[in-house]
């Protein structure tokens, strides 16, 4: 019994000084002490004519608060490197007792620079105390010229009335600035024109800085005889060394137009005072949709009656019409002379009038009454002068 607990007490103080040289091993935060500047990508591989950003950390470790300067060793001379602090050049930063300063590495190199390896070192120094950063950079050739053009709703729908705003981002995808041609392909009878963002200012040009996307308005009106259906536009946009095109597409729902004329396009016509005259009138469709549910109604003069036959039209198709008869009869005491009817088709959504000029006559009854009126007027005067001419 006590052998065995003699060898359990032996075990434990194996594994407790097994437990004490580990620690010894492993130094404590406290042990640490200097400035560190660090990075997470030491080594890295860019593009000629690229922009980047990487991240760089200055730690103090029991070191007093200090300021540290910062400079660049080893930078080409073609190339652009800043250390930005709050998305500013900086050259110095604070760290505090252990404390840390957070900063970023902005590389610009341009796009004639030769592919190879580079290298260069930050250096930040403080108060007794100093690290250096080495950065490896493997430098690739840049990416051949290239526009990208998005459209954010290649198909609008509308009517023919409308006007289609098309927004489009517009990225130039090189390692250079560009100025870069609009041009839109479109049916004839459509208007394009071209706006950036939300100016209101018409443009034809764009300049795009090298991996900058900028959005444009493609405005585009429909002709006035656009036909019902889809209608592709394409959208033309030209560099000096790239170009890109996108489709974009107009959905134009149909719409009925309607016109109120008479026979042989004539707006005139005559009748006579009291008495029912029959007017052929044509309604004609030269919309892109039916035009369901005609009906007809006028406005004449004070006294007069018009009707129609037919008075409703179920629907007149596109491009079709329809002849109906305007029945007018002119008010019974009406004077010669002309007189103005105005004409009137409503349907669903379309509405069209017409003013149409009447001549109107007197009855031939009317002027047979006052011949013998004025006849049997001048046998009473002749009578009484023959009576009283005697005397």
């Amino acid at each position: 019994m006590r052998a065995g607990v003699s060898a359990l007490l032996m075990m434990s103080a194996v594994s407790m000084a097994s437990v004490t040289l580990a620690f010894a091993k492993d130094p404590s935060p406290e042990a640490i002490k200097g400035l560190y500047l660090t990075t997470d990508f030491p080594a890295v591989q860019i593009r000629a004519g690229e922009e980047t950003t990487l991240p760089l950390t200055i730690y103090n470790y029991g070191l007093p608060p200090q300021r540290t300067a910062l400079t660049i060793a080893d930078k080409p001379a073609d190339w652009t490197a800043d250390v930005e602090g709050s998305g500013k050049p900086v050259s110095a930063a604070f760290v505090d007792y252990d404390g840390r300063a957070s900063l970023n590495l902005k590389l610009n190199i341009p796009a004639t620079a030769k592919p190879g390896d580079y290298k260069i070192t930050i250096n930040a120094d403080g108060d007794g105390a100093a690290s250096s950063l080495p950065i490896s950079i493997k430098l690739a050739k840049p990416l051949a010229a290239k526009l990208t053009a998005t459209p954010k709703f290649p198909v609008l729908r509308g009517s023919p009335k409308s006007s289609f705003d098309f927004n489009v981002a517009v990225k130039n995808e090189s390692a250079t600035d560009m100025t870069v041609n609009l041009r839109a392909d479109a049916p004839s009878g459509f208007t394009t024109t071209f706006k950036e963002g939300y100016s209101t200012q018409e443009i034809t040009s764009l300049s795009i800085k090298a991996n900058e996307s900028k959005d444009i308005t493609v405005a585009v009106k429909p002709g006035p005889r656009a036909e019902a259906g889809e209608t592709p536009i394409t959208l033309s946009i030209t560099g000096d060394k790239a170009s890109v095109e996108t489709r974009l597409a107009l959905d134009i729902s149909g719409q009925p137009a309607i016109t109120v004329t008479g026979q042989d396009e004539r707006l005139s016509g005559e009748a006579t005072a009291g008495q029912e005259r029959s007017i052929p009138l044509v309604i004609r469709n030269t919309g892109t949709a039916p035009a369901r549910g005609v009906s007809l109604s006028a406005t004449p003069p004070s006294g007069w009656k018009v009707a129609f036959d037919p008075k409703e039209i179920p629907e007149i198709a596109a491009g079709d019409e329809q002849k109906v008869s305007a029945l007018v009869t002119p008010g019974a005491k009406a004077i010669a002379g002309d007189y103005m009817v105005s004409l009137r088709a409503s349907g669903e959504g379309v509405s069209e009038s017409a003013n149409y000029r009447i001549t109107v006559t007197t009855s031939t009854l009317w002027g047979v009454t006052g011949i013998a009126v004025i006849g049997a007027a001048l046998l009473v005067l002749v009578g009484a002068v023959g009576r009283f001419g005697r005397r």
